[in-house]
């Protein structure tokens, strides 16, 4: 006779097998609303239908195996948005958008196609396989639309944004950029604001285009001007930054992070502890479907096992449960000093207002009361989250190039081990290390030398999965940590970054330069233990740095 656990499975995999099935009705239904969107504009009900199909297809595909395929859907839902909003659209910028969610349809067609039969036939289909497909992503190119007259622009700064993922379409005159947009919306447009030598004419252009109608993308202004007039006209035109030439190509790829970020969900760790399994599994289900990474776990006495694996920002927990109940949950959890300023939120029917004070004294942060909202409930989790990801940020990141501090990374790395102890899997970890960096500020100034350390930085950031962990480990030396991955794999990742970093040119007053790395790579074959994994790493650098400097090499016990 089945447990409820495999019971529980079973539904899952059934719901899943279910959004299959009916994948072909979701595509049916947004190709016959984007056909009533183009032929009657006019009537509000059919781009409100459009919309309703888009973000239920963003909401849900993600949930059962197809990220990509949620993704897309709501980079156009956030473009239709606009248009919902009261944005003018001309025929042709609806048309243009209809094309892409054209091609959109069948990408996702034969996507769903080529990965129906996988996830059909897996007996153990669960949730947990979404988040991990979702971390090991690999990063996707983005479309980049660069508008300046000038072929010495063009040409360094699409040579430079394509060492970091970026794929860049280039046009040397205004009426290009129109054509290009009635085919295609890129994520980010970049474009000069004295366009050709005459003052604020690709800032009129974006202007004119808006008022026409095309849904544009988020716009980056360069110029030569750095003029508050310049700056305002930016503004008027809808832009997201202005940037001065020459363009720095760190700060234009970090700004272009930083909007696209804004299109996707903030994924905050979220620990649910229940002794109800399915009540449990339906708030992981909930808190899922909201972009969020869940641990649920049913046993108490497990909690700090759990928690030095999982590292939550949340804890999401029921007042009464068995053996032990929430309040002495918390009181345990808060004897470990690395668990003070994590938040704890009770969520539970109880209505006692003495019992619920009495749970805030112990450390609890919030008391919410079922039955709730799924809105506001999501809504008071993310702001608790997100308060302590910044605090925990302040404590734990580097301040110059924002990653994982030295404490930071060793910590993650026992984490990691860990993990990949109980579920006898390898985890690689690599120590990189700048070529020459002291020329380098001897050179140019420090200035310029730390930011070749926060292009690096970026660039691991961005090459990287975002399964794997960077981190900071003391002047001009880093440490990542690869989970799930051999060493020999992580070396061929690393040989890539390390092309890639080379090829970047960095700008000071007196010249343009480029810097290498060297790194070493171990993992968990060679050692279980931590800081013998960092000691085998750092001694295959050293061989790298001795070998002629700029490769990878591996580690040997």
């Amino acid at each position: 006779m089945p447990t409820k656990d495999e019971d529980l499975n079973e539904a899952i995999r059934a719901l899943g097998q279910l959004f299959l099935a009916k994948l072909p009705a979701k595509f049916l239904e947004i190709e016959t609303a984007i056909q009533r969107f183009q032929s009657t504009p006019e009537d509000r009900e059919n781009f409100s239908l459009l919309h309703r199909s888009l973000h239920t297809m963003a909401g849900s595909a993600g949930t059962f195996g197809f990220p990509e395929m949620g993704e897309q859907a709501r980079i156009l839902e956030t473009q239709l948005k606009n248009y919902v909003a009261g944005e003018v659209w001309s025929q042709s910028a609806r048309d243009a958008f209809c094309d892409q969610v054209r091609n959109y349809l069948t990408v996702a067609r034969q996507r769903a196609v080529e990965t129906s039969s996988s996830i059909a036939g897996t007996s153990d289909f669960n949730a947990e396989q979404d988040i991990s497909a979702v971390s090991m992503a690999p990063p996707v190119k983005k479309i980049v639309y660069l508008v300046d007259a000038s072929e010495e622009v063009k040409h360094e700064i699409t040579q430079q944004l394509e060492q970091f993922t970026f794929f860049v379409e280039s046009f040397s005159c205004l009426q290009d950029l129109e054509t290009a947009l009635q085919k295609q919306i890129p994520a980010v447009l970049i474009i000069d604001t004295d366009f050709d030598s005459v003052h604020l004419a690709g800032t009129n252009e974006v202007m004119r285009l808006r008022m026409t109608g095309y849904a544009l993308p988020p716009t980056i202004f360069i110029s030569d001007t750095n003029s508050f007039d310049s700056r305002l006209h930016a503004v008027r035109a809808g832009g997201q930054a202005f940037l001065l030439k020459p363009v720095d190509i760190l700060v234009l790829t970090e700004r272009i992070e930083e909007i696209l970020a804004h299109n996707y969900p903030r994924r905050y760790r979220i620990m649910i502890i229940d002794d109800d399994t399915e009540l449990a599994q339906y708030y992981s289900e909930i808190l899922k479907r909201a972009g969020m990474i869940t641990e649920v776990l049913n046993d108490p006495e497990l909690v700090l096992e759990q928690m030095a694996s999982f590292r939550p920002e949340l804890i999401l927990m029921d007042v009464y449960m068995p053996n032990c109940d929430g309040v002495e949950l918390s009181k345990v959890i808060r004897q470990d000093p690395s668990y003070l300023d994590i938040p704890i939120i009770f969520l539970s029917s109880e209505n006692d207002l003495e019992k619920q004070i009495a749970a805030v004294k112990v450390g609890a942060d919030d008391f919410l009361n079922k039955p709730i909202e799924p809105e506001l409930w999501i809504s008071s989790l993310s702001s608790r989250a997100e308060r302590y990801r910044a605090l925990r940020s302040l404590v734990m990141r580097d301040g110059l190039t924002g990653l994982y501090n030295h404490t930071a990374i060793k910590e993650d790395l026992i984490a990691k081990m860990s993990s990949a102890s109980r579920d006898v899997t390898s985890v690689s970890v690599a120590m990189l290390d700048l070529d020459n960096f002291k020329k380098v500020n001897d050179t140019y100034g420090h200035q310029i030398g730390d930011q070749v350390l926060r292009t690096l930085s970026h660039l691991l950031r961005q090459r990287l999965r975002k399964s794997d962990v960077v981190g900071r480990y003391g002047g001009e030396e880093f440490v990542v940590i690869f989970p799930n991955t051999t060493a020999e794999v992580a070396r061929l990742v690393l040989e890539k970054i390390r092309i890639a970093f080379n090829k970047i040119l960095h700008v000071a007053e007196q010249a343009e330069f480029s810097v290498g790395f060297s790194a070493g790579v171990a993992d968990s074959r060679q050692t279980t233990n931590p800081d013998d994994l960092l000691v085998i790493a750092d001694a295959a650098l050293y061989r790298a740095k001795h070998a002629g400097k700029n490769q990878v090499v591996l580690g040997v016990q």
